[in-house]
Parts: C-alpha cells; structure tokens; sequence
C-alpha cells in the first residue's frame, strides 16, 4: 500500500505536467527543426542583457563592436523551418521569432513607443495593460524615438520599469501580472536605424488568474476573471506564475529603397506551478508567432498609419466621465454577451456567471474600461473599409468641441 501511495504522488504530478505542457498549437511551431545559436550570438545577448536591470552596467561602457554578429543574424535571410534558440538564462528557455512590417522606422516608432497612444493598440493578442511605472528621463515620459533618428550620433538610452497584465494564454487560459526592468537603444548600424528593447522580469508574478479566449483568437474578445488558476478542465486548481522572463527585441530598418522594417526577438520564459517550468521553446515561439501576427496587420494597416487621430481617441477616452466610460463598456459587453450565447462560444453558466446582473463589468476598474474601449475603437477602425476621422468612436462619446472634425 505504501509503494502504491508513493507511487500516486509521482505519477500524478507528472499526469498533470503532460496535460498542461501540450500546446495548442495553432501556429505551427511543433513542426519547425530546433537550432541552437553559436556560441559568439549567445555571448552577444549575454552582453546585451547586462544593460536591463537593477544591476545594470553604465550606458556609457556601450560598445556597438560586441553586437555587430547579432545584429547581423538579424537582418540576413533564415530557414523559414527552422526555431533558434538560445542558451537557458537561470532555467528559462527560449526561442526566437521575426517578421518584417512595410512600412517606415519612424512612423512604426510613433505607434510602438508613443507616450500619446497605449501599447494594446498594437498588441492586443497579448497585452491587456501597460503603463511605465518608472522612466529615467527628465520628465518621466517616453521621449519621441522617431524625433531623434535624422542626427542621432551615438547610442540614446532609456531606462524604466513597466507594470504588464497579459492576455490569457491560449493553451492554459491563464493571464499574469507583473513589473519589467526595461531599457531601449536607439541607434545606428551601418547607417541603418535601429531599436533595440531589453527587458527583465523584476519579481515572480501574481498568481495567474482563469481568463477566457471567446472564439477566434485574432478576434481579440477576452475575458478576465479574479480566479486564481487555469482553464482545463479539471486542472482548475493548478496555481501557476511567471518565474522569470528576459527579451531581447529589434526593430530593424532595412533596405532603403524598399522601406521595410524587421521586428524580431529572442524571448525567455520560466512559467508554470510548484516550482516547475513548463515552459518550452516550442510555446515561446508559439505565443511570438501569435503576438506577431496582429503586430503585423494593425502596422501595416494605412487607417491605423494617422497617429495623431488614434492618440486624440485615446485621450477622448481617458477623460470620459465615468458614468459615460462605463455605458460605453456597458453596450460593448451586451454585444460580446450576445455573441457568446448565440455562437455557443460559452456554456450558459459561463454567460450567466459573467454577464448577468453586470456582474463582469462590475469587476472592471477605470483603466481596465479605458483599454477595453480603446479596443473595440481599434475593431471598427480594422474593420471599416472606410471610417470618417472620428465618428467611428460611439457617438455617445459627446467629444468636446475642440476635438470635433
């Protein structure tokens, strides 16, 4: 009896390790041919990575020598078969993914790294919030990135921490939060602009919580539920967290006269429960592939291109009075409820547990209502051959008159 009781507490844990690690994997990575990095690319992130951080070296000791193979690796052409790797980073594993954006390196700065306009604008698959808790600059704000490309002779540094909420996973359902050192370099290689992101997770997450993909994920409809756990049935349970992260990301200008920019990154992820990761190359790189997806369409979408409109939206919606922030959330969630129970994209008791007595939209802070507006806004602008400038907000916004076209 002992041996077999001893025998259950081992195989049990496994059982659940098998269930929870098998991806869902829409995009195709368990199928590409893993390739370890050589050993001259690794010590170049390695380098990289001692600029994010608490204990990051001084900006000042920067060499663009020790990255010259890096960035290199980045631009030339790869084996569309093939997921790189890099060496483990305190037990992280990791992958590496790019994609390339038509499009010009300042205007794609002005929508990614914009102090005017929230970052699920362009991440929507996997952000839910962001905002910079710190940034060491004079004035605590994201400078203009594209401000300083035409006469940048050296390196320009920025440091800071972000607070991240992300979507819920696809295979697990589960979402995280959590803080990230982050340090971004804009700079030039061989005449080509370039912009690099470090980042470092700063403690272990929150629990990860049960939120709910409703029906295709690249229709961006979530939901976010204050359950601790993950949504497979009958691992309800499971208590899972990120225990460390680290990135390294490129935007890359390519050729000149075909203006194109490369977005591309490598990735390290420790996540899952009691201490085990299980997180694998192939899920990193699934997940990146997810991300880069919708990166891609809303970038390269000419309606999104008009910043100044989008950045307009945005501060609309932050100033909205409460009571017209939560109508507005209000009729949007009538709508997803309405789709769910028509679709049969949630069970009843699903529906009745989220939607019923606006018991969801009761759990919604004011910036969680904010991004969530600012969300559907993005939909319709996708998804209208041909919106005005901003009449494609509801019109029970009641603009102020200085905002009206």
């Amino acid at each position: 009896m002992k041996n077999n009781r001893l025998y259950g507490y081992i195989l049990y844990p496994l059982i659940v390790l098998m269930l929870l690690i098998q991806p869902v994997d829409s995009y195709g990575s368990s199928n590409l041919e893993k390739r370890p990095l050589d050993k001259g690319l690794n010590a170049a992130l390695a380098y990289l990575l001692n600029y994010v951080g608490p204990e990051a070296v001084d900006s000042g000791s920067f060499s663009t020598d020790k990255i010259s193979a890096l960035l290199e690796f980045v631009v030339k052409p790869k084996d569309d078969a093939v997921l790189y790797y890099a060496s483990e980073i305190n037990g992280a594993s990791s992958a590496y993914h790019e994609i390339d954006i038509k499009g010009e390196i300042d205007q794609i700065l002005r929508l990614t790294y914009n102090p005017e306009i929230p970052s699920v604008i362009t991440m929507p698959s996997t952000l839910r919030l962001s905002h910079w808790k710190k940034m060491d600059t004079p004035d605590n704000t994201l400078p203009k990135f594209w401000e300083h490309l035409p006469n940048l002779d050296s390196p320009l540094f920025v440091t800071g921490i972000e607070h991240i909420v992300n979507s819920p996973d696809y295979s697990s359902g589960a979402y995280f939060e959590y803080d990230l050192y982050r340090t971004l370099i804009v700079m030039k290689h061989q005449g080509r602009s370039v912009l690099i992101s470090l980042s470092q997770q700063k403690d272990v997450s929150d629990v990860g919580k049960k939120g709910i993909v409703i029906g295709p994920d690249e229709n961006w409809d979530y939901i976010y539920t204050d359950v601790p756990g993950v949504n497979k049935s009958g691992f309800g349970w499971v208590k899972s967290y990120m225990y460390d992260s680290y990135s390294v990301s490129f935007y890359s200008e390519m050729e000149a006269d075909r203006p194109t920019v490369r977005f591309s990154g490598f990735k390290w992820v420790n996540a899952g429960f009691a201490g085990i990761n299980l997180a694998r190359s192939i899920h990193i790189h699934s997940g990146m592939v997810r991300f880069s997806s919708g990166f891609k369409e809303i970038l390269e979408n000419p309606r999104i291109a008009d910043t100044p409109t989008i950045a307009t939206a945005w501060k609309t919606v932050k100033n909205l009075p409460d009571q017209d922030l939560r109508q507005i959330t209000q009729d949007h969630l009538a709508k997803l409820e309405e789709k769910c129970t028509t679709n049969g994209l949630m069970s009843d008791k699903q529906v009745a547990s989220m939607f019923v007595d606006q018991q969801y939209l009761n759990t919604l802070n004011r910036e969680e209502m904010q991004v969530f507006v600012i969300l559907e806004h993005l939909k319709q602008i996708l998804n209208d051959s041909n919106p005005p400038t901003l009449s494609y907000l509801p019109a029970y916004l009641k603009l102020p008159n200085n905002l009206k076209k």
